[in-house]
């Protein structure tokens, strides 16, 4: 292991983002050799002894990797009942693990890490990490049922929190929802929506904090690049990410569409804790 920065090695021994670690080390938090370090980006190497709040700690090969899974693929890392895992979708995807869930029939995002500290703090309910959804419903949408899910429903488990709703389409039979909440329930999505009278025929996860899925095809990975993984820990943290900041791609076709023109992706279908 090269030297690098104090910041650099703790957020790489999993004890935070960059930020959260600059901050242990000017509260005199972070001890190298057993001396207080006060500069955050001190050389340090692997020889040296690093140690927050008394513990010692030591960077590992981190790894990250967005997964946009397909139908059918069970998001933990052992299933009986399917016919594929999703962490034999990636290269050595074994060390792996999943944070959060999807159902088998629900396509979407998720983060494939061997970071459990960050896995945790993204799948603890109360950091608030927002999740976007995309949802074709049987049904009418109708005035008073988006008022219902920004407001709040009731579900067996309790009130959800206010969720953001938008009616993207809405045709003879079906409509299609745009759903954010920052809630990781069982099945939340689809018994929201279930107790307002709709039936979900299709659901994607388009978003994950400050990760979306532009670019990568249902059943596609890549492995994530530092200045992401730092903006999930900030998320994990509470923190503000950078979803503001980016541009939004033109809305993913689902199964049931035609092609919005020649060049339409082929791969472009409907695809937490609990699972959605």
């Amino acid at each position: 292991m090269n030297k690098m920065s104090l910041v650099v090695y703790l957020a790489r021994a999993g004890v935070g983002s960059r930020r959260a670690c600059d901050e242990l080390v000017r509260d005199n938090r972070v001890t190298v050799g057993g001396e207080i370090v006060t500069f955050p980006r001190q050389e340090t190497g692997p020889d040296d002894e690093v140690a927050v709040d008394g513990e010692i700690v030591v960077p590992k090969q981190l790894r990250y990797v967005l997964v946009n899974k397909p139908r059918g693929v069970a998001s933990t890392r052992s299933d009986p009942h399917a016919d594929r895992v999703i962490v034999d979708m990636v290269p050595e995807g074994r060390t792996l693990f999943p944070v959060g869930r999807l159902d088998l029939d629900t396509t979407g995002l998720i983060v494939l890490t061997n970071d459990g500290v960050l896995a945790n703090r993204l799948m603890h309910p109360r950091y608030g990490v927002q999740k976007s959804y995309v949802a074709r419903v049987r049904g009418k949408v109708s005035k008073r049922v988006l008022a219902a899910l920004r407001e709040g429903v009731e579900l067996e488990d309790g009130l959800t929190s206010p969720a953001e709703v938008r009616l993207q389409k809405q045709s003879a039979k079906t409509a299609v929802l745009e759903l954010t909440i920052r809630e990781g329930r069982k099945r939340q999505i689809k018994r929201m929506l279930a107790s307002v009278g709709l039936s979900v025929e299709e659901l994607h996860r388009r978003r994950f904090g400050p990760l979306g899925d532009k670019g990568l095809q249902v059943g596609a990975s890549r492995e994530l690049s530092g200045d992401e993984v730092d903006a999930l820990r900030r998320a994990g943290e509470g923190v503000r990410s950078s979803l503001d900041q980016e541009v939004e791609g033109e809305p993913m076709n689902l199964a049931g569409d035609p092609p919005a023109g020649p060049q339409a992706a082929a791969g472009d279908t409907l695809g937490e804790r609990g699972g959605l």
